[in-house]
């Protein structure tokens, strides 16, 4: 069955926001009553996504014009496994959906790189249910192969949990009271303040993370950096269409990934030169531990290792991630950047 849908943000569905174009998925069912659009059995289930590559977007085209955006990409993901939960799965919207983790790969970075013609996005998606209560998974893992213009280039994974109403409030506030124990104001770095007006450090360059627009910058200048060390905050510009959480909801998935992408640039090119402009990510791991709350400091802490060369010659810088509220870790993640030139 071929179907095509639209973003529409949604309490069950707080990530899947800013895409630009329809999505159109093709249902591959392997089982007779999954030929049923509301009717598919708890079992492994096969889809094709296909979608056209923004041309022109505040976010996901936004920077220098290198590279497809990894973000636009895991967006499509992330907006096609929540229709596929509610719509094929029968999961009650009421339940909100959770990344226990994810990953994304880029196997070829030739179809990456940007030509200024259109190009096509395909996503051969494969769903399994897991923990199946009265017919009703509790959780999806998702895996993708991604194909731009015919050519396959990469792939994806995500791991979602269903959680019931109640045991998401119950967590988010034992959570949420863990952070404000352990949680202290955000102190600027001394070198950054001037004793006689006390004013606040210089933003972070957009260019210097790969973006042009101000408000898609998510992380601030290093509060430290012990040991070679980075310590930055993040936060997203007030009111972003991707980056920020609806009212009453935890800190959104795109926010790590696009904050993982931008500190490790930091990083890698204070540490080792690589030119932000032509970095791509070419592989990112991420295991989520608790949520986030959007109206507490959240600080990012990477640490880049030493350059080594891919097959090719290009130097690879790879980074280890970790993401917190106070002493409280919501997110550790790992990340690969290619210097592509």
């Amino acid at each position: 069955m071929d179907i095509t849908f639209t973003s529409q943000p949604a309490p069950s569905a707080p990530d899947s926001r800013g895409l630009v174009a329809p999505l159109h998925l093709l249902h591959r069912p392997v089982t007779p009553e999954g030929f049923l659009l509301d009717a598919a059995a708890p079992v492994e289930q096969h889809f094709a996504l296909s979608a056209e590559l923004p041309q022109e977007h505040g976010t996901f085209t936004d920077g220098p014009g290198t590279f497809h955006d990894l973000l636009y990409i895991a967006e499509t993901l992330r907006q096609a496994t929540h229709f596929v939960a509610h719509q094929y799965f029968r999961v009650p919207a009421e339940r909100p959906a959770v990344f226990v983790s994810s990953g994304l790969d880029v196997l070829d970075p030739a179809p990456w790189r940007r030509t200024g013609r259109p190009a096509h996005l395909t996503l051969d998606l494969t769903v399994t249910p897991v923990d199946v209560v009265n017919g009703v998974p509790r959780g999806l893992d998702c895996r993708s192969d991604v194909a731009i213009d015919g050519v396959p280039c990469g792939s994806a994974s995500a791991r979602l949990q269903f959680l019931m109403p109640g045991v998401y409030r119950s967590h988010r506030e034992v959570g949420r009271q863990e952070s404000l124990r352990s949680t202290t104001p955000v102190v600027l770095p001394l070198a950054s303040m001037t004793v006689v007006t006390q004013e606040e450090p210089a933003a972070v360059a957009p260019r210097s993370v790969g973006r042009e627009d101000p408000r898609n910058v998510v992380v601030g200048p290093p509060l430290r950096a012990p040991y070679g060390e980075f310590v930055l905050p993040v936060a997203a510009d007030p009111g972003h269409e991707v980056f920020t959480a609806l009212p009453g909801d935890h800190v959104p998935g795109p926010v790590f990934l696009e904050a993982s992408r931008q500190a490790s640039l930091l990083a890698a090119a204070e540490l080792h030169g690589l030119r932000p402009a032509h970095a791509l990510l070419t592989r990112w791991r991420a295991s989520f531990r608790g949520f986030g709350d959007a109206d507490l400091p959240l600080t990012c802490t990477v640490v880049a290792e030493e350059p080594v060369r891919d097959e090719t010659g290009r130097p690879t810088v790879r980074t280890r991630l970790a993401f917190s509220q106070g002493s409280r870790v919501l997110c550790t993640a790992s990340a690969v950047l290619l210097q592509d030139c």
